[in-house]
C-alpha cells in the first residue's frame, strides 16, 4: 500500500510539472515585447516619425536641423482662392541660402522636407474647394514646386476657422484624390482638434485613408481671446474641457488608422493678466504673451525672478505654470518644459500613433534636451 501511494504521488508531481512548464510557456508568449498594431502585424520596433513645423519668419533664426526631426515642414506658401502660390517676400525663403542649406541638412541625414501649403481664410477656401478649374490650377503648381524644388512630398495647412469639420468634406475629399494621382509624394493634412472631435466617423475615415499623414494640432486649447487663463496644451482636463486625451480616445474608439495620426505639440505657452493667483482664473483682458520654451528656461534660470514666483505643476493637464506681481498685476504662465512634453511623447507611444508634431522650430532656441527625448521614442 505504501509503494502505491508514493507511486500516486510521483504522478501527481509529473502532471503538476508538466502542467507549469506548458502555462508558463504559454504566459511567455503572452508577454512577448511585440507590439501589434492596428493592421494585425507585429514589431519589434516602432518607426516614429518626428515632424518640425519651420515658420517663414523663423528661418534664418534656428539652428541647424539634421536627425532631430525627419520630417521638415516649411511653412509656408499661401494660396488664394483661384489657385494660386502666393509669392511675397516670406514665401520667397524658400530659395533662400539659409533654407536651402537646412533643407541639405535634412536630406543628408536621411529625412524628409514637405512643402507647406497654407490658406487659413473661410471664404477663400470654400470658394477654392467649390472650383474645379482652381483645384486644378493648384495642384499644378504644387506639383511643379514639388519636383522643381525637390521636396518630397506636401503639408496642406487649410484651417476653416468657423467651421472645423469643412476639412472633411466632399469638396476637399475630391481634392485630396486628384492631389494623389499626381504623384507628389507623401500627403499630409493638418487639422484642429475639434475636427477629430465634431467630425462624423465616415468622415474622417475617409480623410484619414485620402491622405498620408493627420496631423492633429494638439494646442491652443486655451489661447489668446480665452476667458480664463489655462494650458495650452493640457492631457487631460475636468469634465466639459477639451483635452488631448480625449482626441486620441476618440481616434481609437472610432478605429481610425493610428498609424497615420501625428499629435502636433507646443513648444509654447502663453502669458495673461488675471484676476487672482488660482489656477485658471478669468483673465483681465484678451492680450496674452508668448512663453516659448526658449524664454521659459531663461526665465527659469534667472534666481531672482524665481524667487519672486510660485512655480506650480498640474497634475490634471500634466502642465507646468506659475504666477507673480507685477506693477500691481497679477501674471500667469501657462508654458511646456522637459517633463510636460515627456508626458506628451508618452501618450504618443501609449496609442501607437504615427509620431509627433513641434510647432514650431526655433520656439526651443539652442536646448537639445527636446530632441534628447525624442530620439528615445
Amino acid at each position: 500500500m505504501k509503494n502505491k501511494l508514493i507511486l500516486f504521488l510521483g504522478l501527481i508531481l509529473v502532471f503538476v510539472a508538466i502542467a507549469f512548464f506548458v502555462l508558463n510557456k504559454n504566459n511567455k508568449e503572452v508577454l512577448s515585447p511585440l507590439i501589434k498594431n492596428n493592421n494585425g502585424t507585429n514589431s519589434t520596433k516602432k518607426e516614429y516619425k518626428v515632424f518640425g513645423f519651420l515658420p517663414t519668419w523663423m528661418v534664418g533664426k534656428t539652428v541647424n536641423y539634421t536627425n532631430e526631426v525627419n520630417n521638415l515642414i516649411f511653412l509656408g506658401v499661401e494660396a488664394n482662392e483661384q489657385g494660386d502660390l502666393i509669392w511675397d517676400s516670406q514665401s520667397k525663403k524658400i530659395n533662400s541660402d539659409v533654407y536651402l542649406k537646412q533643407k541639405e541638412s535634412i536630406k543628408k541625414a536621411g529625412g524628409k522636407n514637405i512643402l507647406g501649403i497654407k490658406l487659413f481664410n473661410d471664404g477663400k477656401l470654400i470658394q477654392l474647394m467649390s472650383s474645379e478649374m482652381a483645384k486644378g490650377n493648384l495642384i499644378k503648381q504644387i506639383k511643379r514646386e514639388i519636383i522643381d524644388g525637390g521636396f518630397d512630398g506636401v503639408n496642406l495647412d487649410f484651417e476653416y476657422q468657423n467651421s472645423p469639420t469643412s476639412v472633411a468634406g466632399d469638396d476637399f475629399f475630391a481634392f485630396l484624390s486628384s492631389l494623389k494621382k499626381e504623384d507628389v509624394g507623401e500627403i499630409s493634412v493638418d487639422v484642429f482638434a475639434n475636427t477629430i472631435l465634431r467630425s462624423d466617423m465616415d468622415n474622417l475615415k475617409r480623410l484619414v485613408n485620402e491622405s498620408d499623414n493627420l496631423i492633429v494640432m494638439a494646442y491652443d486649447f486655451h489661447r489668446s481671446g480665452s476667458e480664463n487663463a489655462g494650458p495650452v496644451a493640457p492631457i487631460r482636463a475636468p469634465v466639459g474641457e477639451r483635452n488631448i486625451d480625449e482626441v486620441a480616445q476618440r481616434v481609437i474608439d472610432l478605429g481610425l488608422d493610428n498609424n497615420k495620426i501625428i499629435l502636433a505639440y507646443p513648444l509654447y505657452g502663453y502669458e495673461w493678466t488675471t484676476e487672482t493667483s488660482e489656477f485658471g482664473s478669468l483673465t483681465k483682458n484678451s492680450e496674452v504673451a508668448l512663453a516659448s520654451y526658449k524664454r521659459m528656461k531663461e526665465l527659469l534660470s534667472d534666481t531672482a525672478f524665481v524667487k519672486t514666483s510660485a512655480v506650480k505643476w498640474d497634475e490634471e493637464s500634466m502642465t507646468p505654470w506659475l504666477f507673480y506681481n507685477e506693477n500691481g498685476n497679477i501674471k500667469q504662465i501657462y508654458f511646456e518644459n522637459l517633463r510636460s512634453i515627456s508626458e506628451k511623447l508618452k501618450l504618443v507611444v501609449g496609442y501607437q500613433f504615427g509620431g509627433v508634431g513641434f510647432w514650431a522650430l526655433g520656439y526651443e532656441g539652442e536646448n537639445k534636451d527636446i530632441w534628447e527625448l525624442t530620439k528615445s521614442l
